[in-house]
């Protein structure tokens, strides 16, 4: 087993075990930023109709009504043809301006590094990484072993070094730890997926300029882009990670993609060569997986169209997808278990482009269709009033919506069943807002101290890409601040982090301060009855800028004397995350007996043949999705009388 392997299972039995703070063998410092709302001297896209590009509005919004599924978990959606953004839309609570964690994608971006060094003759895809760093040779102890690795393997994804993503939580030496690995292959002898090799990259970069890599892409992509908010978190050795961590607007990200499609031209400058998009966007390699057979230089290559097309692809949902013979560019961002494009939401883009039949620009005005276009963009990113009735028996029965007219009374239905639904449906929203009212005033001021304090706000997934670990939840509080709005304040560590509750579909922003690094977020919230009648507060904290969300939902013993409450002296909270459990627990496949060697395999072997490892899967998941108890601590004012 790979020291970096030992380390993520024991990382993983440390979260198990509910252990809390610095878990991980990487010294943490505070990196990220508050998103900047200055947008300084940002350059944006000019825009147009679909129809003026040839493209047709039903076609974006059948495309669009596909993707708004809540299934595939998209955030932000963006298409170009030509110059032109043609279609946009966010998701509600997301928003197009703020940046979003990219992933994988920005592999793309460090590509590009590599090409505008080979552009200025510091670099060639042939030299070797013992040429490069041949007066360190503290890093050459592999020398023998590692002699013939080249610029183009690491490109490619064949070096065959076995330190891969697992080592970002195994030590502070990453450079060091690359160079030291053992290996799968010989160079160059097949396609492996390793994240390490994007960073060497970047490191690479930092050793022909003295530069991070963030700092030589300013004035070289950045700049000339118009890219102004952009953040790309730095390694312990103080190197742009290159193979994950950057934050990119959707809009810059289609600029890159544009960028491409010109050749590497953008508004009348050369920034990248045309040989280098063009030998980064052939096929360099074949991977052996399906859906996604063939690689460049940092992109995935495809024949969607019977052409060659490429993508830029971070896992759970980010995409730059490329179509030269269209001159189209989708962009999206999601929250969803994709991995190398192999999930419904890129099945679904994909099968649209390779079906989209290309026309003499521009099609005729077609005022109907962009008028619904433009009507389901607004509805998408919430922009239209709406009520949300909640039905008693949970989350799942609450997609009720009353379409409120112009001065506030609901809209006649066509027929009588439907004004009865209507009817129905007010009903229950008036018995949630009572339910709501009565119980979170009688919380007012409560506290509960609760048995387990190993989970946190932050999601998991969040807390290993960024090495920021929680303290641990000790306490729930609830409370209604000087506007009267239900605050929900969660006792993390040394941290208050109050929530701010929003009903009806309607969510509330603010912003979360997790050890120094600055997070957006948005609540959704719902005051409603499970199975078993009993009161459950259901929250969905979305990270804005990130791929994932936080469910905290908070159950209630049904305590209610002669239409009055007794503030209940235990509470249930069941929290989870999304995407969660699909992409969490597949992490645990490295310590299975396929992969465990040595001395290390015959023990989880034995363990495994006692029924061990089911434990640990049973364990894990119970960790993912974890069940607490509240104990109320306090309840500082029970005044019946307080308004509501």
């Amino acid at each position: 087993m790979q020291k970096s392997d030992f380390y993520v299972a024991q990382m993983l039995m440390d979260l198990i075990g509910r252990k809390t703070g610095e878990i991980s063998h990487v010294d943490y410092k505070p990196q990220k930023p508050a998103f900047p709302r200055d947008s300084g001297q940002e350059t944006r896209l000019s825009r147009s109709s679909p129809e003026s590009l040839g493209v047709s509005s039903a076609w974006v919004s059948n495309l669009f009504r596909r993707l708004s599924d809540p299934a595939l978990g998209v955030h932000k959606i963006m298409i170009l043809r030509g110059n032109y953004v043609i279609a946009e839309t966010a998701i509600a609570p997301y928003c197009l301006d703020d940046w979003h964690v990219t992933h994988s994608l920005c592999k793309s971006v460090t590509g590009m590094a590599i090409g505008l060094l080979i552009d200025e003759e510091k670099l060639a895809v042939t030299d070797r990484l013992v040429d490069i760093f041949k007066d360190e040779r503290s890093l050459l102890s592999y020398v023998m072993l590692r002699d013939t690795i080249t610029i183009r393997h690491l490109l490619t994804m064949s070096t065959g070094v076995k330190f891969n993503e697992a080592g970002a939580i195994a030590g502070n030496s990453w450079s060091r730890e690359f160079m030291e690995a053992g290996s799968s292959f010989e160079p160059g002898a097949a396609f492996e997926y390793n994240s390490m090799n994007s960073y060497i990259l970047s490191a690479v970069v930092t050793k022909l300029t003295g530069e991070t890599m963030m700092e030589y892409l300013r004035p070289r992509l950045w700049d000339p882009l118009g890219i102004k908010r952009v953040f790309w978190e730095m390694s312990p050795e103080m190197i742009t990670k290159g193979g994950w961590g950057l934050f990119l607007r959707i809009e810059d990200m289609a600029k890159l993609g544009r960028l491409y499609m010109q050749n590497g031209v953008w508004q009348g400058r050369r920034v990248l060569s045309e040989e280098w998009v063009r030998e980064s966007t052939k096929v360099q390699i074949h991977t052996g997986m399906e859906h996604c057979e063939t690689y460049g230089y940092h992109l995935w290559v495809n024949d969607d169209r019977g052409v060659y097309a490429y993508s830029f692809n971070g896992m759970l949902g980010q995409n730059v997808f490329c179509y030269p013979d269209l001159d189209m560019v989708i962009c999206v961002n999601a929250g969803n278990d994709e991995i190398f494009q192999q999930g419904r939401m890129s099945r679904i883009i994909r099968q649209e482009m390779r079906a989209f039949q290309s026309v003499e620009m521009p099609l005729p005005d077609n005022n109907a269709a962009l008028g619904e276009l433009k009507m389901l963009c607004r509805r998408l990113s919430g922009r239209t009033p709406v009520f949300c009735g909640i039905a008693s028996g949970g989350w799942k029965n609450s997609h009720t919506a009353l379409s409120v007219g112009n001065h506030g009374s609901i809209r006649s239905m066509k027929t009588r069943r439907r004004t009865r639904l209507a009817d129905n449906a007010s009903a229950r929203i008036r018995q949630q807002e009572h339910l709501r009212r009565m119980w979170l005033k009688h919380l007012n001021g409560s506290v509960y101290d609760l048995d387990n304090c190993g989970e946190g706000i932050f999601p998991l997934l969040m807390q290993v890409f960024h090495n920021n670990f929680t303290d641990g939840i000790t306490a729930i509080g609830f409370r209604r601040n000087a506007d009267g709005a239900s605050v929900i304040d969660f006792y993390e560590g040394n941290a208050v982090y109050p929530i701010t509750c929003g009903f009806y579909g309607r969510t509330t922003r603010s912003r979360i301060n997790m050890h120094g690094e600055i997070y957006d977020v948005a609540v959704c919230s719902d005051f409603t009855t499970d199975e078993n009648d009993r009161p459950v507060l259901k929250n969905e904290i979305f990270f804005l800028e990130e791929a994932v969300s936080r469910i905290i939902n908070i159950y209630f013993e049904p305590e209610i004397i002669a239409d009055s409450i007794r503030v209940p002296d235990q509470i249930e909270v069941r929290m989870d995350e999304k995407p969660g459990s699909s992409m969490i627990m597949p992490t645990l496949e490295m310590i299975t007996t396929e992969k465990a060697e040595g001395l290390d395999g015959f023990l989880i072997k034995q363990f495994a043949g006692l029924g061990g490892m089911e434990a640990i899967h049973m364990l894990a998941y119970a960790t993912i999705r974890p069940v607490l108890h509240g104990r109320l601590r306090v309840l500082i004012d029970q005044d019946p009388e307080r308004s509501s």
